[in-house]
């Protein structure tokens, strides 16, 4: 195994060990209210940009229409997001929150940040900075990663 191959494996690995961590540090917080860690996100999503169609939310979850539609339908059903047409054109829907889904994401998240915090403040401050900079060209480089695979499934008749 070459360098970096041998550094793409360490990377990998870590970043296994922090979603296998994250999961474990939010599995009680999520069951508590009944939401899989994609579901939250999809909600945070929401709480964070306000009312969006389901075509904005599955591509900013990477998952197809079908994938998004489901699982907002069973945010609706728990009554964390509800469906309203646009009053211009009835043909758009938007998803938002209702007010037991603010209440519900604020909490989580507001917990989701604590938990985080707790960890982060084992860094020093230049350490910090470095490895959240780094983690947004990472984070920026895997997204990049995946438009072009799409874009060239699109060319290939892929989707």
């Amino acid at each position: 195994m070459d360098r970096s191959e041998a550094e793409a494996q360490r990377l990998l690995q870590d970043f296994y060990r922090i979603a296998r961590s994250r999961h474990a540090l939010f599995r009680d917080l999520l069951g508590r209210y009944g939401v899989t860690p994609q579901q939250f996100h999809l909600l945070l999503h929401i709480k964070t940009s306000g009312a969006l169609r389901v075509t904005d939310l599955s591509e900013m979850m990477l998952v197809s229409k079908p994938t998004a539609s489901r699982m907002l339908n069973t945010l609706c059903e728990k009554e964390l997001a509800q469906k309203k047409l646009d009053s211009k054109d009835r043909r758009l829907v938007y998803v938002e929150l209702t007010s037991k889904g603010k209440r519900v994401v604020g909490e989580m998240h507001a917990r989701q940040r604590e938990m985080v915090s707790r960890v982060l403040e084992k860094m020093q401050g230049g350490e910090l900075e470095a490895f959240l900079q780094t983690m947004e060209r990472i984070a920026d480089a895997l997204l990049a990663q995946v438009r072009e695979e799409e874009t060239r499934g699109d060319r290939q008749g892929g989707r």
